[in-house]
C-alpha cells in the first residue's frame, strides 16, 4: 500500500513534464575567438502555444554569450591576470580555493583549447535566473596533455547586463 502511495505521485509529475527541444551546441573555438552570442529558445510551458521566452532573456541582448565570459575568464588565468578573471565571478573565490583550481594553477601553457556547449537552464524561473554551461577543456603544456570535462554556473550581475560565474566543476579526464 506504501508503495502504491509513493508511485501514483511519481507518475504523475513524470506524466506532466515535457521535453524540452533540442539546442545546438555553440560552436567549438579557441579561448581567444569566442563565437557571437545566439539567442537560445526553450519551449514555452503555456498550453496556449504563445512565444518561447529566450533562455538569456535574464540579462541585456547586448550581453556576451555565456560561452563567450567563460573563455574570456580562462584568458585571463592564462595570462596570469588574476584581478581580470575574478571580476567575471560574482563573488571571487578566495586563492587556493576556486572550484577550478586546476585551471587556476597552470604554468607555461603552450596551448588550451574550450569547448562550449549550450547553456541549460538550472532553475524553474522564467527567464531562468541559473545557467550552467557545459566545457570541455584542453591544456597542452612543455611536459603534457591535459583534458578536464565540468561546466560552469551563471548568473545574471545586479544590473542585468552580463552573466557572472556562480560556480565551477572540473574534472581530470583520465585516459
Amino acid at each position: 500500500m506504501r508503495v502504491a502511495c509513493w508511485l501514483f505521485p511519481m507518475l504523475m509529475l513524470l506524466g506532466g513534464c515535457q521535453r524540452v527541444p533540442d539546442v545546438p551546441p555553440a560552436a567549438d573555438g579557441a579561448v581567444a575567438e569566442p563565437p557571437a552570442a545566439a539567442p537560445t529558445r526553450v519551449a514555452d510551458s503555456t498550453a496556449d502555444g504563445a512565444d518561447a521566452l529566450p533562455l538569456l532573456a535574464a540579462v541585456a541582448a547586448d550581453a556576451p554569450d555565456p560561452g563567450a565570459v567563460v573563455r574570456t575568464y580562462a584568458v585571463h588565468l592564462l595570462r596570469r591576470e588574476f584581478d581580470k578573471a575574478d571580476a567575471n565571478w560574482m563573488i571571487a573565490p578566495p586563492p587556493g580555493r576556486a572550484d577550478d583550481a586546476a585551471l587556476r594553477g597552470l604554468r607555461e601553457v603552450r596551448d588550451l583549447k574550450i569547448n562550449t556547449d549550450a547553456p541549460v537552464p538550472r532553475d524553474r524561473q522564467q527567464p531562468t535566473h541559473l545557467i550552467e554551461v557545459p566545457v570541455r577543456i584542453r591544456v597542452t603544456t612543455a611536459t603534457t596533455t591535459l583534458r578536464y570535462d565540468g561546466w560552469y554556473r551563471l548568473v545574471p550581475d545586479p544590473q542585468r547586463s552580463a552573466w557572472l560565474i556562480q560556480s565551477a566543476n572540473l574534472q581530470p579526464v583520465l585516459g
